[in-house]
């Protein structure tokens, strides 16, 4: 190299286009050097950060898997081991059982509550799915695509709810079921008591929130050109908006799924005082298990129907990660 130090950094190039940087000339030296040690901090400092994130993102997985590891373990212990080891993950060994999942379909020779708990939830959720989905989507709609005086004012208005706690409301809920159910003599009828669980836990303004940002992606030349050839509203939401948001709606749809399956205190309320097993949710009878105070085994037994309950949940999951992911990715794009 004629006496000069000559570094070569590789490119994207092929091998004989690498460019040479000359560093022999003093201005070499000082433009370039400066820029290889910040080059360098910059990567150290990027893998810091990925360390530190990582650790981060593991200590917060295991506090959120802890509870649901500890669950399964427990609910394949036997009595004796759960009174020995009442704090142990898994069970001590040869003690493990399935005894506290016998008898989950058919108990004594006819259907267990189990089955009738967990239809009485899956009916709840996907009617909730159904009528959040319809109401959220034709509002959102309204607010992107129809021009109406005061459009902006009330959809601030809207948002503006979110800031209220939806637990401020279930007395004058209560108040309007009890007094409607006395005068309708309907207080116990099933129907009337899903009717009441369902309806005031649909359409969230969050949901509209959602659906609003995702219908702002679509161009807006599309719903001119297709009013332009005589599309109604309502066409250009089944064919036009409906099939171009369809990941925000599975998203919200597992939003709903799992917000009225985990349902706890507004069924709870409704349906203590109807002395009918039989029409309990699954989550409010796994409440009844919980409180039982009969023996060890019972808290066994209701690990093992907690366990059996997330199935549903877990499979819903498993099929729709991809466009639960895709649907909050896609929610916060503008046109």
């Amino acid at each position: 190299m004629n006496g000069s130090s000559t570094f070569l950094f590789p490119t994207e190039k092929t091998a004989g286009e690498i460019p040479a940087l000359d560093f022999s000339g003093e201005n070499g030296r000082n433009k370039s050097l400066p820029l290889l040690l910040a080059g360098t901090k910059r990567r150290k400092g990027f893998n810091r950060a990925k360390i530190v994130s990582f650790v981060i993102l593991l200590f917060v997985s295991v506090l959120f898997a802890f509870p649901f590891v500890y669950m399964l373990g427990t609910s394949f212990k036997t009595e004796t081991d759960l009174i020995l080891n009442p704090l142990g993950i898994f069970p001590s060994k040869g003690e493990w059982t399935l005894s506290n999942y016998a008898g989950f379909i058919i108990r004594d020779g006819q259907l267990d509550n189990v089955p009738k708990w967990m239809f009485n939830s899956f009916v709840t959720c996907i009617l909730n799915i159904v009528i959040t989905l319809t109401i959220c989507t034709l509002v959102a709609y309204a607010f992107v695509f129809l021009k109406f005086r005061g459009r902006k004012t009330l959809y601030f208005l809207l948002i503006m709810t979110l800031t209220v706690p939806g637990v401020i409301g279930t007395t004058a809920q209560y108040s309007m079921y009890a007094n409607i159910g006395v005068l309708t003599n309907l207080i116990n009828n099933p129907v009337y008591i899903y009717f009441w669980i369902i309806v005031p836990g649909t359409c969230g303004v969050f949901n509209v929130y959602l659906l609003k940002n995702s219908m702002d992606s679509i161009p807006m030349e599309i719903v001119e050109s297709a009013h332009s050839d005589g599309a109604s509203n309502f066409r250009i939401y089944f064919r036009i908006v409906m099939p171009l948001i369809r990941s925000t709606l599975i998203l919200i749809g597992l939003f709903c799924f799992t917000g009225s399956w985990n349902a706890l205190l507004w069924p709870q309320l409704l349906l203590s005082g109807t002395g009918e097993q039989g029409y309990l949710t699954i989550t409010v009878a796994l409440m009844g298990y919980t409180n039982q105070v009969d023996g060890w085994n019972a808290k066994a037994v209701a690990m093992a129907t907690s366990a059996f309950s997330l199935i549903p949940i877990l499979i819903i999951f498993v099929f729709a990660q991809k466009r639960m992911i895709e649907g909050m990715a896609t929610t916060g794009i503008k046109r």
